[in-house]
């Protein structure tokens, strides 16, 4: 099931990106930011709400080193957004986009080093084309071709 929930959690964040380089066209980034981060805000707390998932037992039920963790996610996350939406506003959306999945990498290797989590042959060399195929989206094929020459 794990694997039907990231499809569509990758469908909604690509249409959500399309929606976003649409919205911006005489808006500033961060002003989108702001009003989207607002919006899914809303949106997520019904959800745990009417799932019976939010409450103040359960909020209270966290211990200080699991907030600690929810805060920095949450910053990583907004950071995350911040920077993504000034790339989209000025960048073409292809590339943008491309570079931003470099995030699949960087997860990877922070899993190795942070969680102690291992990697197969399979699992590195399909990070290494994640990263080949982001150069070769991203770079002008032009400076590749000077780097093998």
């Amino acid at each position: 099931m794990y694997i039907i929930y990231a499809l569509l959690g990758a469908i909604m964040a690509s249409a959500g990106t399309i929606f976003a380089k649409l919205g911006l066209r005489n808006v500033d980034a961060n002003l989108l930011t702001a009003i989207r981060g607002i919006i899914m805000a809303i949106i997520v707390s019904i959800t745990a709400l009417s799932f019976g998932k939010l409450s103040m037992t359960v909020l209270n039920s966290l211990s200080a080193r699991q907030w600690v963790f929810v805060i920095l996610s949450s910053l990583g996350g907004a950071l995350s957004w911040l920077f993504f939406y000034q790339a989209l506003s000025v960048g073409p959306t292809v590339v943008v986009t491309v570079i931003d999945k470099l995030s699949i990498v960087f997860t990877a290797i922070l899993a190795i080093i942070v969680l102690a989590e291992g990697i197969t042959f399979q699992a590195g060399l399909g990070l290494a084309l994640v990263f080949l195929g982001t150069l070769l989206v991203s770079v002008p094929w032009e400076k590749i071709q000077k780097i093998f020459s």
